[in-house]
């Protein structure tokens, strides 16, 4: 039953327009450079999550960006599932 329920929760993934890959592109380059940490929405297996954190790379070759939280856990994501930076 537990599954049934988590399976009608979830989400397809959000399409975004050229306009909302740059903004989150030009945001995430900012938290880079000024070591600033931005929330960060993103998507995994269906579902939509938020965290904290501060980007320390942006690898344009394999489109990663590999980030750390306030706890300094290094996390690395897709550029095609961030969905939202502020």
């Amino acid at each position: 039953m537990e599954e049934m329920i988590q399976e009608q929760t979830k989400v397809p993934l959000p399409i975004l327009t050229q306009d909302a890959k740059e903004m989150i592109e030009n945001k995430l380059l900012c938290s880079f450079l000024g070591e600033e940490g931005v929330l960060l929405t993103y998507y995994k297996d269906g579902y939509l999550y938020k965290n904290y954190i501060t980007v320390v790379n942006i690898n344009p070759i394999n489109e990663t960006i590999i980030c750390t939280d306030a706890f300094h856990n290094k996390q690395i994501f897709k550029f095609v599932d961030v969905i939202e930076v502020n």
